[in-house]
């Protein structure tokens, strides 16, 4: 795709009226964008648009200039990637109504990776956090490219889990690059397209308007393999994302939650319909043993810590919620020194995390 025609999509792309379906037809109909651009006043009205949306077009595109325009948005770090290019990721092309143009920061490449998309609720539980995170390390670590919407909650903590380990993570916004949402991830946007890949189907300065989120949560599908729902109301955005990833054909995996907690009825009845329960990282991984490389084989091993007997016996006994010394005292039956000694060396190990007012949790 040449630069005007280029230039010429993505600022149709920003003329409110006019979105993905639209600029599909306008694909299909006039074959070009530019050639859509310069059209006179009565081949635009013979097209479905609405009287608005022509007024807008026929009166605007006499003061801009769509290459100045496009030149302005890379000016700002962004870039764009199209349909007809060889660098759109291969999986997204395969999904219906798949994005005609998308906006992006980082690399690219990191879309052509294995993919697997975490997400889950906002309103996440401690559990529901720290399995997130520890998940999407242990995905990074790896060498499999973590997907999520930088939402607040489980996507948030999956994307800091996965940078943590140093491996890529693909941040896929519900609002226009330069509308960072929510406003206290600034600095976790940065991190991302500086190591990973931030990536919006919407326009800039596109406000994160409640319809753009379902819209985002299939493209989340659509670059994966695999979604793992970690928590998620009956009705959440997850669910969402999950529907999607079923009508698109990928696997969906959901981690099992207690039966009282609202944020685990959403990933419990996925399970009962016959999602991939996981509860640990090889759950995961056996799905994509014949598509993963030698080298993440021989990683997977080396990221599992070896425990000894009494190491693994307090790790059982450990919740995801914090627990108290003396309670974990009274149910391994060992001496003071003992258990201090070995959570000790499980926090070490970055198994176990010392909270104040000497309770632990399993991390």
């Amino acid at each position: 795709m040449d630069l005007l025609e280029k230039a010429c999509l993505a600022w149709l792309h920003s003329v409110p009226g006019i979105g993905n379906r639209s600029l599909w037809w306008i694909k299909e109909n006039f074959k070009s964008f530019a050639v859509f651009f310069k059209a006179d006043n009565k081949s635009l009205q013979q097209t479905p648009f609405k009287a608005e949306v022509i007024d807008f077009v026929l009166k605007r595109r006499l003061k801009i200039d769509p290459v100045h325009e496009l030149e302005k948005l890379l000016v700002q770090g962004f870039d764009l990637i199209c349909y007809d290019e060889t660098a759109y990721p291969g999986l997204l092309r395969t999904i219906p109504d798949a994005p005609i143009l998308m906006y992006y920061r980082g690399d690219l490449a990191v879309a052509g990776n294995l993919c697997v998309a975490v997400v889950g609720s906002r309103a996440a539980t401690t559990y529901g956090k720290t399995m997130a995170r520890k998940i999407a390390g242990q995905l990074g670590e790896l060498k499999i490219t973590v997907v999520s919407g930088m939402a607040r909650g489980i996507d948030t903590q999956a994307h800091l889990g996965v940078l943590e380990s140093g491996g890529k993570t693909i941040a896929v916004l519900g609002s226009g690059l330069d509308v960072v949402y929510p406003k206290e991830n600034r600095a976790l946007f940065e991190d991302i397209g500086c190591r990973g890949l931030v990536l919006s189907e919407f326009p800039l300065h596109m406000p994160p308007e409640p319809g753009n989120f379902p819209r985002r949560n299939r493209i989340i599908s659509g670059l994966s393999q695999g979604v793992m729902v970690i928590e998620a109301r009956k009705k959440s955005g997850a669910l969402i994302t999950a529907n999607f990833a079923l009508e698109q054909g990928r696997d969906v995996f959901a981690l099992p939650g207690p039966v009282t907690s609202m944020t685990s009825q959403g990933t419990n009845e996925l399970i009962k319909q016959g999602a991939i329960p996981v509860t640990e990282i090889e759950d995961i991984i056996n799905e994509y043993l014949h598509i993963l490389p030698g080298e993440c084989l021989q990683l997977q091993q080396e990221v599992l810590p070896l425990l000894e007997d009494e190491e693994a016996k307090i790790v059982e006994q450990l919740e995801f919620d914090p627990c108290h010394f003396d309670l974990i005292l009274r149910q391994s039956g060992m001496e003071i020194g003992q258990l201090s000694t070995i959570l000790l060396k499980l926090e070490l190990k970055g198994i176990v995390k010392s909270l104040p007012g000497n309770y632990y949790v399993k991390i």
